[in-house]
């Protein structure tokens, strides 16, 4: 009996240990390479954990893929003040790592209830000749806690269209970076298709996070803030851009010839950005360029400066692609004045006819005697496949049109052509406008009605106050650009004025003052390093056996009896 009872005792006491949680996180020391970063991610690391990398130039050749809640961190240091870097860690590009359709450095796929981050980090061009599309680095899934922070993203990274790619729906932050860039790329781009729609389902094409509360002054975007960003170009270029309901704060960044930008609900199924905050940054032009554009959704600008050549006219410009323009891919069509997707002018027809002659840029009908610009403002649809053109101007027998150049251009008008006017008075999505109906599917239905529908959205208008041209303390304020005649000051948008009741989000972001800048990993003791790099190799040994389903138990308790060294040597 008491042999029994002993025995018990024993493996109680074993299997405790074995489900133990740990008592802190562990840090894992790899060798630089995507390889062991990759093995000690999958075969080791826990959520709560740090991989890090040494210092040194560590040329990749494949991408590593992040899904656990871990920190990865290397040895480069960053002065985003005054966009300086100690490169450390450099992880350099090669085409050998690239493939069809871009690859990223590095791939975050987060979950909810996870914490993430990647700092310290030195990404360079390398040999790298392919583009890629995808983001140096890619964040995406739906995470709360996201932090990528003190990386130095050089120059020499040509071929990146993307630097950093916003994927999913995360709230997080980038702070602290340095981003320099010889050529026309995007820093941020900032996508949220899955933004949870009203009932908490995932999103679909960034529907869910048009039917939601906008919500300013809450932790509920991807934050942007003290990183340094400067064109080496001489023209405007490496600002941030959204598309698929991206939400994002940009502020308190120090920038160099970079323009604030945001895409529209107009070329795809997908909608166009949602909602951002633009303040307190610090804007340094050497080339007259306006501040920026948007094409979609709702934004607050304020408390930003300018210095060097003055911001062009255009300002910070607010567009509305469909009403001059119609994509083939885009299911939502054109904004002609009697698409049911927008809210349209009651009267409906207004004029119509046979073009008797004209162009890209002319409608002509020798039959008509209209007056001398009554038609500006309204928009010509080609009865043939609906395409639509912006009339800018009239005469007695000639519209004069403006189309989108880019995807194409719009309709080259010829004798024959049947042609209708109409007047919108709301596109859908278009700047000022907010939450709305649930729209799903693909074709695209509003939930509420069953059926292609105006989807009510709410005006909620874009605010601009208090951004000064320093030289000459003049206001840089809100325009309207070529497409968004519908657009009114005085309710889509107001210049020199506050947005009642808004607060901004506190400053710096909380995971920003909770995580203090990580100093260097401390070398590893001898010991340790020689107990890790047995570990490795018998764990790729392990790994090999398994993958042809073959075990070794004399393999396994040496790998068992080496965690049990690690331990006790306080190594991880």
């Amino acid at each position: 009996m008491k042999r029994f009872e002993i025995v018990v005792v024993v493996f109680t006491l074993i299997l405790s240990g074995l489900l133990a949680p740990r008592c802190r996180a562990a840090i894992y020391q790899s060798n630089g390479t995507p390889e062991s970063v990759q093995f000690i991610h999958d075969s080791q690391a826990q959520n709560g954990d740090t991989i890090t990398l040494p210092a040194g130039t560590f040329v990749w050749m494949t991408g590593v893929t992040i899904t656990k809640g871990i920190t990865l961190q290397g040895q480069t240091t960053t002065n985003s003040t005054n966009g300086t870097a100690v490169d450390n860690t450099i992880i350099q590009d090669s085409n050998a790592r690239r493939r069809s359709g871009g690859y990223p450095f590095i791939t975050m796929e987060s979950e909810l209830g996870k914490s993430y981050r990647i700092t310290g980090l030195t990404f360079d061009g390398g040999s790298a000749t392919t583009t890629n599309n995808n983001g140096a680095v890619q964040l995406g899934g739906n995470s709360h806690s996201v932090r990528l922070d003190h990386c130095h993203f050089r120059e020499s990274l040509a071929h990146e269209a993307h630097w950093i790619a916003i994927t999913g729906a995360i709230w997080g932050v980038a702070d602290h970076n340095v981003l320099k860039f010889q050529n026309a790329v995007e820093s941020f781009y900032i996508y949220m298709p899955n933004w949870p729609n009203p009932d908490g389902s995932t999103g679909a094409n960034g529907d869910g996070a048009f039917a939601t509360p906008t919500e300013f002054g809450t932790e509920k975007f991807f934050f942007m803030e003290d990183n340094y960003l400067k064109s080496l170009t001489g023209n405007a270029t490496g600002g941030p851009d959204d598309l698929r309901g991206g939400r994002w704060v940009w502020r308190h960044n120090h920038m160099y010839d970079v323009s604030v930008q945001g895409h529209g609900t107009e070329n795809g199924r997908w909608r166009g950005g949602r909602a951002r905050e633009v303040y307190s940054n610090d804007f340094h032009n050497t080339t007259n360029h306006g501040v920026g554009g948007v094409r979609s959704g709702v934004t607050v600008f304020h408390g930003n400066t300018f210095d060097g050549v003055a911001p062009g006219q255009s300002g910070y410009q607010l567009q509305a692609y469909r009403s001059m323009f119609k994509w083939i891919a885009c299911p939502f069509a054109g904004a002609t004045g009697d698409n049911p997707w927008d809210m349209n002018d009651p009267h409906g027809l207004y004029e119509s006819g046979t073009a008797s002659g004209g162009g890209r840029s002319q409608i002509i009908d020798t039959t008509k005697n209209w007056i001398t610009n009554q038609w500006a403002g309204f928009t010509a649809k080609f009865t043939g496949d609906n395409q639509v053109a912006l009339i800018q101007s009239n005469t007695s027998n000639t519209l004069n049109v403006f189309y989108y150049t880019d995807s194409g251009g719009g309709h080259v008008w010829q004798a024959g052509n049947g042609y209708q006017i109409h007047r919108i008075s709301v596109a859908l999505d278009q700047p000022g406008r907010g939450q709305g109906d649930l729209i799903v599917g693909n074709p695209p239905i509003n939930r509420r009605t069953g059926t292609a529908a105006w989807p009510n959205q709410a005006l909620e208008p874009t605010y601009s106050w208090n951004n000064i041209y320093t030289p000459n303390n003049t206001p840089v304020n809100i325009t309207v650009g070529t497409g968004g005649f519908m657009l009114v000051e005085g309710r889509d948008y107001f210049n020199n004025t506050p947005m009642p009741g808004y607060r901004p989000y506190v400053y710096p972001h909380p995971l920003v003052t909770a995580q203090s800048t990580p100093p260097p990993p401390p070398p590893p003791s001898t010991m340790c390093s020689q107990l890790q790099q047995r570990l490795s190799r018998l764990q790729s040994r392990q790994q090999r056996l398994q993958q042809r389903h073959r075990q070794n138990q004399r393999l396994n308790r040496r790998i068992r009896r080496l965690r049990q060294q690690l331990q006790a040597q306080d190594c991880v």
